[in-house]
């Protein structure tokens, strides 16, 4: 838990009130790209973010999929919260990189819906995500 404890420092020192820099985005060491209307977020796999099955927890899973939306939004139409979302848990991750991908599904005046798929360092889709987001 040592590393949990350095990263949470790391954190709190350099986090910043906005995206790609809010403290758990700090936290998790999440990495953005962005391409053509898609939003990639990359993420190291750590111990202290297993389930105590060993594998990575499905919060931390939706959390990363939920933020590779919203900051797709963000990034081409602005803020937006999610309304709803749904996770699919495909295969467990027990380390490594994640990345995930998110796209428009629909986008409406003040309605989006987006999808969100996780890969691990194989390419192996692992979980998605499919989520309705409500633009501010």
């Amino acid at each position: 838990m040592e590393q949990a404890r350095i990263k949470f420092e790391e954190a709190m020192a350099t986090q910043a009130n906005d995206f790609e820099t809010f403290f758990l985005a700090r936290f998790f060491d999440l990495k953005f790209k962005y391409g053509d209307e898609v939003c990639i977020v990359e993420a190291p796999v750590e111990n202290y973010m297993f389930n105590p099955q060993g594998t990575l927890h499905g919060g931390v899973i939706s959390f990363i999929l939920d933020v590779s939306m919203g900051h797709l939004c963000k990034k081409f139409l602005g803020s937006a919260v999610t309304l709803e979302m749904k996770t699919q848990y495909l295969s467990g991750v027990h380390g490594g990189i994640v990345t995930c991908t998110a796209a428009f599904l629909k986008k409406g005046k003040k309605i989006v819906q987006m999808e969100s798929r996780m890969t691990n360092q194989d390419g192996k889709l692992v979980a998605m995500a499919t989520a309705t987001f409500y633009l501010l």
